[in-house]
């Protein structure tokens, strides 16, 4: 038995990234087979929602600026 598979048990974080990236991969997938769109208009949908998540504040950047950072 594969020890890494542990049925009940709360996922960790990793295990959670995975569950996430597999079921994204098999929407796309889906929604390629199934409609007619193009990966244009999927690449333009992830990147509205990456938008959205963005401004909700659910992002949450560890990149300390300086002043001379924002100089153009």
């Amino acid at each position: 038995m594969d020890d890494d598979f542990n049925i009940g048990e709360p996922m960790d974080y990793d295990e959670q990234t995975d569950a996430f990236r597999f079921d994204l991969d098999d929407l796309v997938a889906r929604y390629s087979a199934e409609f007619d769109i193009n990966c244009f208009v999927i690449i333009g949908a992830l990147q509205e929602k990456i938008i959205e998540l963005v401004e909700l504040g659910s992002f949450e950047s560890e990149i300390d600026m300086d002043d001379d950072d924002l100089e153009i």
